[in-house]
């Protein structure tokens, strides 16, 4: 017998059968992958970039990832790098799939490209990708508080110091690598944990919250003002002094104004010179009086308040009460202030006392712990 030969249209239809079934079988498919890695979160572009790199198996054994979608998403993405992207968390940079692939390049480790993107913005990402490949990269950037901006400024610091790395980013986060005064910020708003030193400024018009004026009983003068939530910490910490150990403790100094701080300064700068008022009086803009969260202390007891049993009950007590001990004899390096045995800041008490607790000084704890 002779095979029959199939005709041309024939092949055309079997042609066309063969390939709606074919559709028939794989569309189905690929909308249930698809639906599947919508369901988790993912994009359309990153699920097309996700299935056309066979990576469907292993994103959907793990939860979405804001990362990993950004970075399916660009047209950056390196199917090479994805066992690091998927480890990173997500940055909002405007480069971010970009920067990884460079920092991958250089060498970095998957820690490595974590510190360094955690606290960098678009300009200090940039600055830093064009730089050699360092491997103490991760000494300096692992704390949560390191700022990729200061890198150069920890590494410049480190050769001049020989304090570990911690102190280190902790210091120049402070500004203890610049003069005191210089490149400082601006504080505009109140807040009970502000922080106000040689690199924190408050403006010349700067009020603090709920000003009120300090009752006779716990001042000097009636000429004394505080922030009221002080005022009231204060009132109940002078009452508690006075019932555990019979003596009172009064407000010598609280808020002054930027005016007032000018005044005292050059009054100090004409009557003992330059060094003198540098040394014992901050620039107006540079108190913490201003703040109306300070104190400058008097002891019922007498007129030296240093070594007073007023003294040595506030150093135990205060905390208690929401104030911490600001400007001791071993901290002047830190905080440009010498040592006032009379002066405390209230900061609330729970606050008050993790500050204890850490035996930092205020300046070193805000900025480990509170610096947004």
């Amino acid at each position: 017998m002779k095979k029959r030969k199939l005709n041309k249209k024939a092949i055309v239809v079997l042609s066309i059968i063969l390939v709606i079934i074919l559709f028939e079988v794989i569309n189905p498919i690929k909308l249930y992958n698809k639906h599947q890695l919508k369901e988790l979160g993912y994009n359309d572009t990153s699920i097309t970039t996700i299935l056309k790199n066979g990576l469907k198996k292993d994103i959907l054994e793990n939860k979405y990832s804001k990362s990993l979608d950004t970075v399916l998403g660009s047209s950056d993405f390196n199917r090479d790098n994805y066992n690091v992207y998927k480890k990173i968390n997500y940055y909002n940079l405007k480069y971010y799939t970009k920067d990884i692939n460079l920092l991958i390049k250089k060498g970095y480790t998957t820690d490595d490209i974590e510190n360094i993107l955690k606290s960098a913005t678009d300009s200090s990402i940039a600055e830093f990708v064009d730089k050699d490949y360092d491997k103490d990269v991760s000494s300096y950037l692992q704390y949560d508080y390191s700022i990729l901006a200061n890198y150069d400024r920890y590494v410049a610091y480190s050769k001049e110091h020989t304090i570990d790395k911690e102190l280190i980013v902790t210091y120049v986060n402070i500004g203890l690598d610049k003069d005191f005064y210089t490149d400082t910020n601006k504080v505009n708003k109140f807040s009970i944990d502000m922080l106000v030193n040689k690199y924190n400024e408050l403006d010349s018009s700067f009020i603090p919250d709920n000003l009120v004026s300090v009752p006779e009983e716990y001042a000097v003068d009636d000429n004394q003002q505080a922030n009221k939530t002080m005022l009231e910490a204060f009132k109940k910490m002078s009452d508690a002094c006075q019932a555990e150990i019979g003596k009172k403790i009064f407000i010598r100094s609280g808020y002054r104004n930027y005016q007032t701080q000018q005044d005292t300064y050059d009054l100090y700068l004409n009557t003992y010179g330059k060094n003198y008022a540098e040394n014992y009086v901050a620039h107006p803009g540079f108190s913490e009086h201003q703040t109306g969260l300070a104190a400058d202390i008097k002891a019922e007891s007498s007129e030296t308040f240093e070594g007073t049993p007023e003294s040595k009950w506030l150093r135990e007590n205060a905390y208690k009460y929401g104030f911490i001990f600001r400007y001791d004899k071993d901290t002047v390096d830190i905080t440009g202030i010498r040592y006032e045995s009379w002066h405390y800041r209230y900061v609330g008490e729970e606050l008050a006392e993790k500050v204890k607790e850490s035996g930092l000084t205020y300046d070193e704890y805000y900025i480990r712990n509170l610096n947004k």
